[in-house]
């Protein structure tokens, strides 16, 4: 342990260090995911879209060349339990409950518990950036200072998984084609707007997008929360507030895809109007594509037919209703942790569960109890849906809509991590909702895609280490395009003319599926990979010369 971490933990802890908190400042960094058709400000105070310099709906444009915004803030939440007592890092637009950098293990504070201003950054990397280096030799100053000491992943290409050697071979792990990573932890300071103790957690942040016609308006995050201090987190729960101002807020609606574990704002009416507006009205949301391993609980939450299998990770398990500047128990948490963390357990602030009807209360004939606001289809108008609200066809009253969406509970014991992921899609259809169709269509793929590995990050050729710890090979392989893919994806292999190369594809087990090619290369340099002879699933293409093999993943849709 540091001198300076020991000294604050003996002079702040006392016997209860998880409680303690430190004196730093609000980070200050801030960067853009700019990779396909959106542009994503990203913080390191648990905040997305909201801060620094983009506080008026202009953090999260989407297409980016409209210059309009269908998301005007976005928090994580991270709720549990220290020896009984509820804990929350959670915030709404600004007192931020989390600061830049690392925890020391074991300590539940920051490395220097003063001061966490070393830490504070962004760092942004993408294929590109490194396929440049290995053209000129030139880095960017991410590209150059990953830091995978702290925590930051690595493709290891010069035989030692320990160390980030850029001129050796190693790379970043990117998802996807381009990705933000920073890490922040929430006891940097006090959480004055909830009165909570830290929980004492470190959480590491991802933000990637994948160039692809398909995928070409939707971004991805990844959350790893670290337990950083001596006692276990009980009944953790991981959520996402989101204010989604869909161009016009004034005229939207809010509802809850269990089907796709999906909160979602779509137009009430068919014009999304006004300066800010984006006409014909698209549609939004924020999708839970990978929880925890939950708690048991007696449910197959991962849908694969077994019940509370070891592994078993949770999806979407609560959406409760928030009113903007709602009254207490139905408005945003205020004041207390335990307002804040019975949202994340998919309850009221006063601890009521919702029930079907208006807009959830509980109250004489109400529906049935429910965790999932206004889970009911729109597209067929069903009950109970914001086109129909008490089973006669009640419209919801349109306006500034906030959704919440939650997974949990799991646990943490000191030094162990989990980690949650979410997508935000985005479509624009003929109508309103044939915007929702879309939004629906486009969660259909996301959620299959990432789960079976089809974002997870591939080494850039062209620099040593092509072979991992072996030889650079004779060959260049480059990306399949499009991945993922329905029809046809094509990969380009370049190479001596004369050099003849087996290419087979396998599944995501390794087992043969069909030889490709074998012999010298085709005139055009270009694989083919049939969309039409597989069925959706994850797959790999194994290209082998004598000197050794180079592997890309790919995912074919539905």
């Amino acid at each position: 342990m540091r001198l300076a971490t020991l000294v604050a933990v003996l002079l702040l802890a006392g016997p209860a260090r998880a409680q303690t908190a430190g004196t730093c400042a609000t980070g200050e960094a801030q960067a853009s995911l700019d990779i396909n058709r959106v542009r994503a400000a990203l913080f390191n105070t648990g905040s997305l879209f909201f801060g620094g310099t983009t506080t008026n709906g202009d953090g999260y444009v989407v297409p980016k060349e409209s210059g309009k915004s269908p998301i005007y803030a976005a928090n994580l939440w991270v709720g549990g339990q220290v020896n009984g007592e509820v804990r929350v890092a959670a915030a709404l637009y600004t007192n931020f409950n989390f600061w830049p950098g690392p925890l020391e293990p074991g300590t539940g504070l920051p490395p220097t518990p003063a001061d966490c201003s070393p830490y504070d950054r962004v760092y942004v990397v993408s294929t590109g950036d490194v396929s440049e280096y290995y053209r000129t030799g030139v880095a960017t100053a991410d590209l150059r200072d990953w830091p995978a000491h702290l925590g930051a992943p690595v493709l290891d290409g010069d035989g030692d998984p320990t160390n980030y050697n850029l001129r050796g071979g190693d790379q970043p792990a990117i998802s996807g084609d381009g990705m933000a990573w920073w890490v922040m932890n929430d006891a940097g300071n006090v959480h004055p707007a909830n009165g909570s103790a830290p929980l004492g957690v470190e959480v590491r942040g991802e933000a990637f997008a994948v160039r692809h016609p398909v995928l070409d308006q939707t971004t991805m995050y990844r959350f790893t929360v670290v337990n950083g201090g001596p006692t276990p987190i009980d009944s953790l729960y991981v959520g996402m507030y989101v204010d989604a101002d869909l161009g016009n807020a004034s005229d939207d609606y809010a509802g809850t895809d269990t089907t796709y574990g999906m909160g979602y704002t779509y137009n009430a009416d068919e014009d999304d109007e006004g300066q800010t507006g984006y006409g014909v009205p698209p549609a939004v949301g924020v999708q839970v594509l990978d929880g925890p391993i939950g708690l048991p609980n007696g449910l197959d939450d991962d849908r694969d037919g077994a019940v509370d299998e070891p592994g078993e990770r949770l999806g979407l398990t609560g959406a409760p209703y928030i009113a903007k500047s709602g009254p207490f128990p139905i408005g945003e948490p205020y004041l207390e942790a335990s307002h804040y963390y019975r949202r994340l357990q998919g309850l009221y602030s006063d601890g009521s569960m919702m029930q079907e009807g208006s807009y959830g209360y509980p109250s004489p004939g109400a529906g049935p109890p429910t965790r999932f606001f206004l889970a009911g289809d729109p597209l067929t108008g069903s009950f109970w849906s914001a086109e129909n609200t008490d089973r006669q066809g009640q419209r919801e009253a349109p306006g500034d809509k906030r959704f919440f969406i939650t997974t949990g509970p799991f646990r943490l014991a000191p030094g162990e991590a989990d980690t949650v992921a979410f997508a935000i899609p985005f479509a624009q259809g003929a109508d309103r909702l044939d915007s929702v169709a879309r939004l629906r269509a486009l969660a259909s793929v996301i959620g299959p895609a990432y789960r079976n590995g089809g974002f997870a990050p591939a080494r850039v050729e062209g620099g040593p280490g092509s072979g991992g710890a072996g030889p650079v090979l004779p060959i260049r392989l480059g990306q399949p395009s499009p991945n993922p893919f329905t029809g046809t994806s094509v990969v380009r292999i370049d190479g001596p003319a004369d050099l003849p190369f087996e290419a087979i594809l396998t599944d995501v087990l390794g087992r043969r599926l069909a030889v490709l090619h074998d012999g010298p290369p085709p005139p055009d340099g270009q694989l083919r990979i049939d969309g039409a002879a597989l069925a959706p699933g994850v797959y790999r293409l194994v290209v082998r010369v004598p000197a050794g093999e180079a592997v890309r993943t790919m995912v074919r849709l539905r």
